[in-house]
Order: C-alpha cells, then sequence, then structure tokens
C-alpha cells in the first residue's frame, strides 16, 4: 500500500477468504456459548456482526453508559472500536487473536469514538465528526438488490440518521428534507415505511420556507434528540412518547441565534452542523458565524465567533464582499472545529468555554486557491467541499479539501503543529498546506475540473469526483438557479465523468495519485465507501440512467452497477431517466442492516441486497 501505515484493504481474494473464516468461526461462537438473549445459532452471529449489534447477555438487558447501542458493533462501553477489537474483546467473552485481527482490520483507520451520538453506523452527516464517510460495516457485495424508493414530497433528504435499537430491538430512520416544507420525517428501518412526518406547516401554522440549503445536515444522540438547522437556528425533535419507536414526532426545543450575534439578521442562515467531542452542537452560517450550543439547545450555553469580524458588522459593506460558507464543518478530539469559506481554511478552536482563533490555544487560519467564481451546479465560490480530516492517532494529521481552481486541487494542511524543517509547497503559498495536487480525472491535458461533493477518506487515502458538466454556459446562470442545474446532470453531454484516488505518504511527505477512472460517472452525489466490503458506493448513471455504483477502493474500476428502475404501485415500467432518481447532492450511506441508503429529488431510496 506504499506509504499507508496501519490501513489495510484485503484484496478481493482476501475479503471471500476472510468471509469465510468468520463464517466458520461464527459457527464456532455460537456452538461454544450456546444460546442466548439474541443469539438462537450461528446464523444470529453472523447477522449479528452484520448488523452490528454483537453483545453479551448482560449488555443486551442494560443500555450502554455512553450511548452506543448496547454494545454498538461490539460491547464498546468508552473505549474505540478499535482499542476493543485490539484487546480482543467480545462482549465479556475473550476471543483469539485470529477473530480479534478479522474483525479489526475493517476498524483500522477509524477516527476516536464519540460516545454521545446515537450509533457507530451513521449518526451525523457524513457518518462522524471526522466527516470521513467511510464505515467498517459491509454494504451490498452484488448487484442482486430489491430497490425501494418513498416519496418526500416537496423535499430531498440530504443526509438520514439511524437510531439505536429500541427495546424490541428495531431502530427508525430520521431525516429532514431540503426544500420548501422543511419537514422531518421518521421511518421504520424494517419496513421502510413511514412512521410520522412533521410539517411545521400543519403543525405549528408555519409558511413555506424559502428553498436553501439550511436543513441538509442533521445529527442524532445517544437519547434520540434529532437536530435540524432551521433558519438562524436549530430545531430539536424526539419521540412524542419516549422509548416507543411508534411514536409520533414532537419538537422538544428550538434554538434562534440572536439578531445581535448574526451579521445580516433576516438573511443569514445555518448552513453546516457537526457535533464536538465533549457533545455539543456546533454549526455555522452563511456569513461565517462559528457557534456553539448545549444539545439542550438552551441559549446561555451558546458561544459565539465572527470569523469576518468588525468589517462584518458593518452595513455599509456588502454581504457579498463578506466571507462566505456553503458547506459543513467537521470536528476532531482536540477541540478544533474545521471550517472552510470562500477565502480561507480556519481551525476555530474550541477550549470547552469559549471558541478563539487564538493560535496558541491551536487555532489556524490558512488561504488557498479560490479560483475561477461561480461554476455550473456549485452552491456557492471557493471550495465546494466539507473539510475532511484525515490521519488518527500518532499519525500525521491532516485536513482535506478541494479547492476553488479552475483546474482544482486536493490539498491537505496540517490539522496541529506544522513539522519545524517543513517548507511551503510553493513560493507564495501558506506553510500551513501540506500538499497541493491538481485533480485531472485521468486526463493529463485536462484545464478544468471541479467538485461540490466532499472527499471520501478512509486511513491515508481520499477519493474525490467530478462534477463538471459538460455545458460551459450553465455556469452563467445566476446562483439561485445553480443547484436546478443538477436536474439535468444525467443527460449525455452534459453528465459529468470521473473519480480519482490520492494517498498520502508520510514517509515522503507527499500526496499522489493513486489511480484514476475516467469513465464512471457521479453526476451530483456524496460517495460513501465500507472497509469491509472494499467498495465504494455512489449513485450515477449511464446512458442517461440512473444507477447504483460500486467502484473498487484499491482499483477505481467498476465491480458492478444496478439501475435504478421507474416503479408506479411496486410495478417496474423500465430504467429511470426521470428527475424523481436524482441524488441532487445527496450522501448515500451505509446502513446497520447492509443496505444502502440515499435522498433523491423528492424522495428516499434504499438498495437492499436479496
Amino acid at each position: 500500500m506504499g506509504g499507508l501505515k496501519n490501513v489495510t484493504f484485503p484484496s478481493r481474494k482476501g475479503r471471500s477468504r476472510r468471509a469465510m473464516v468468520l463464517s466458520v468461526l461464527s459457527l464456532l461462537f455460537a456452538m461454544t456459548l450456546g444460546p442466548g438473549p439474541g443469539l438462537s445459532g450461528s446464523s444470529s452471529w453472523v447477522r449479528a456482526i452484520g448488523d452490528g449489534q454483537v453483545k453479551s447477555s448482560r449488555e443486551s438487558r442494560e443500555p450502554s453508559g455512553n450511548g452506543s447501542s448496547g454494545g454498538s458493533f461490539l460491547a464498546l462501553r468508552e473505549t474505540s472500536g478499535r482499542e476493543a477489537l485490539s484487546a480482543g474483546v467480545l462482549g465479556e467473552k475473550t476471543v483469539s487473536t485470529a477473530v480479534a485481527d478479522i474483525l479489526r482490520s475493517s476498524w483500522e483507520g477509524e477516527p476516536p469514538r464519540i460516545p454521545y451520538l446515537a450509533d457507530d453506523h451513521w449518526s451525523q452527516s457524513h457518518r462522524n465528526p471526522y466527516c470521513q464517510a467511510s464505515s467498517p460495516f459491509p454494504g451490498p457485495a452484488d448487484p442482486a438488490l430489491e430497490y425501494t424508493r418513498r416519496w418526500v414530497l416537496f423535499d430531498t433528504p440530504i443526509t438520514i440518521t439511524f437510531s439505536r435499537p429500541y427495546p424490541d430491538g428495531k431502530r427508525v430512520i430520521w431525516g429532514s428534507g431540503v426544500g420548501f416544507t422543511g419537514q422531518v420525517f421518521k421511518m421504520d428501518a424494517e419496513t421502510f415505511q413511514f412512521i410520522d412526518q412533521y410539517y411545521p406547516q400543519i403543525r405549528e401554522g408555519t409558511g413555506l420556507q424559502e428553498a436553501s440549503i439550511t436543513g441538509a445536515y442533521n445529527i442524532l444522540d445517544r437519547e434520540g434528540t434529532f437536530f435540524v438547522p432551521r433558519g438562524a437556528g436549530i430545531d430539536a425533535y424526539c419521540d412524542e412518547v419516549r422509548g416507543l419507536r411508534s411514536s409520533k414526532i414532537m419538537l422538544k426545543a428550538r434554538f434562534r441565534i440572536p439578531d445581535y450575534k448574526l451579521l445580516r439578521p433576516g438573511q443569514e442562515k445555518v448552513v453546516g452542523m457537526t457535533m464536538t467531542y465533549d457533545g455539543r452542537i456546533a454549526f455555522v452560517t452563511d456569513l461565517a458565524i462559528v457557534g456553539v450550543v448545549d444539545r439542550s439547545l438552551n441559549p446561555r450555553t451558546a458561544r459565539y465567533l465572527n470569523l469576518n469580524g468588525e468589517r462584518g458588522r458593518d452595513p455599509s459593506v456588502p454581504a457579498e464582499e463578506l466571507e462566505h460558507v456553503s458547506n459543513s464543518i467537521a470536528a476532531c478530539e482536540k477541540g478544533g472545529i474545521y471550517v472552510v469559506t470562500d477565502r480561507k481554511m480556519y481551525r476555530v478552536q474550541w477550549t470547552g468555554r469559549t471558541l478563539t482563533l487564538d493560535p496558541k490555544k491551536g487555532a489556524w487560519s490558512a488561504e488557498y486557491d479560490t479560483g475561477a467564481g461561480q461554476q455550473a451546479g456549485r452552491l456557492g465560490l471557493g471550495s465546494g467541499t466539507t473539510p475532511t480530516l484525515m490521519g488518527t492517532g500518532d499519525q500525521d494529521r491532516l485536513v482535506v479539501i478541494a479547492d476553488g481552481a479552475k483546474l482544482m486541487k486536493a490539498v491537505l494542511f496540517w490539522r496541529d503543529g506544522i513539522p519545524e524543517d517543513w517548507q511551503p509547497v510553493a513560493p507564495g503559498k501558506d506553510r500551513r498546506i501540506a500538499a497541493e495536487v491538481p485533480i485531472t480525472f485521468g486526463d493529463p491535458k485536462a484545464e478544468k475540473s471541479y467538485t461540490d461533493q466532499s472527499p471520501l477518506v478512509r486511513g491515508y487515502e481520499v477519493v474525490f469526483v467530478s462534477n463538471t458538466l459538460g455545458w460551459e454556459a450553465l455556469s452563467q446562470l445566476p446562483p439561485s438557479l445553480q443547484p436546478f442545474v443538477m436536474l439535468l446532470s444525467n443527460i449525455p453531454g452534459i453528465a459529468p465523468k470521473g473519480m480519482e484516488k490520492f494517498r498520502w505518504d508520510p514517509r515522503s511527505r507527499k500526496l499522489e495519485s493513486v489511480w484514476a477512472n475516467p469513465d464512471v460517472s457521479i453526476p451530483n452525489c456524496i460517495p460513501c465507501m465500507s472497509s469491509a466490503t472494499g467498495l465504494i458506493y455512489a449513485t450515477g448513471q449511464r446512458c442517461g440512467f440512473w444507477t447504483l455504483e460500486a467502484v473498487d477502493w484499491e482499483t477505481g474500476k467498476s465491480r458492478f452497477y444496478f439501475r435504478i428502475p421507474i416503479t408506479l404501485f411496486g410495478v417496474s415500467f423500465g430504467w429511470d431517466f426521470l428527475p424523481f432518481a436524482n441524488s441532487f447532492y445527496a450522501a448515500t450511506e451505509i446502513g446497520p442492516d447492509g443496505c444502502v441508503y440515499t435522498g433523491t429529488f423528492g424522495g428516499l431510496a434504499r438498495f437492499r441486497p436479496r
């Protein structure tokens, strides 16, 4: 793996061999331990391991103190999954080193787990505060899939989250819509049917909201509270009846940023959100007000930092001349909150009491190439990517974005201290930058490239997908219409093509291209990956028809694809080319059931292995 330390991605043959060994060992475990609560034989063990619900009999009765779904893949307690597996602990049973090695391989490279989230599967946008969108849990391994779609009228769910198991052992899906209603919904994770849909217009008598990306990012905590940005604030939802899976949705709390803290009251909105490692909600507005608030949403706990400074508060300065944010944010266990504006990359430091840009406390900012201006389908200027954290433990600790240059570059920043002997990557470049490498998607003659989808990171490796549309004229449309350009993104001649993976070598301290696939087309979807299957999953298109693409993480080659059918009342009418299967900036996610989920234009789709 050339410079990739402490991370292994087994070959296809190795994965098959490991799966066979795991099945045999699962049978041995079941025979040795005998039936118990939730354990009735080898198939139960295989299912439990695949679903991430392995737990001891005591763990099945007692909720975990760290909010990890009573075990959350293993009985992790206060340790990270990687540490528990390294110790060879399975619930209260000690397992052989061989089994620990098999299980550990999927967890290598995992960020430190955060005990305040609902689960290890997908409890917030981009899966965790590192925003890597990669998972140790398995997704589909072949194209034998069952496709189901549910309507989410007038909205697009960009991300969804999965709850901890309820007392009956089953989970729910929480989601929020971006569009005109701003609805919040709750679904049965097994039947994929709606339990409840909360429309503010109906429950609260409010009007339709202005279309924006507010509400795209959400968080589900260990108490089952679902947090969604709404306008200049955050809403918290929960079960009307605590612990009842079939309960209706209840608005639990509502937080609003005071007008005197905003730069442009009435116009400014919360666009990004993540959870800090001390269990608070961190957020950022489109005019770069960074905030932190307790999960109770008590306004007295809120702290703010204005990245535009006093200039931002000067009403004579046009809003378009201020720094803007159009992506979500990331957080690390050392209190760093990572924000990319259309001018700079920031590490804002959360001390536990205040937000600061003081370098003595770990904060920093660095300029990057903000580039070429508006591009077709882009939701703002500068970088179109959520900052993504790379490196754990004693590894090189980095932040990854794609910049805004006409021929965009993969840019890495030193996350903590800069090595003493480090020299700028080029004259005039900020010394904080660790690497700047053009993203060409395999075309050595490329003069332009761009992505609006966040980097997909596992270990020291990162994948970018192309969103460069074929019609240059689409870039001339006004910014308010740019999101709707993506409704054309499956049309041949317009559809973007390309995916490229890079690897950071900690010995040479260089970022190098590993492979490029110039043919795969992922028009606008945020991809995810499973280290258990070694596959990247993303909504794609072929000849105008929408697909689920599975690309080999090791080689970049297509492993399989599934053509999405047009369905009406359960009847298929051929392959889907309509906008309703368009992922429309939504993320693909790997659920605890091994399915892949993604939002679509006005709906939510599930791909279940047969």
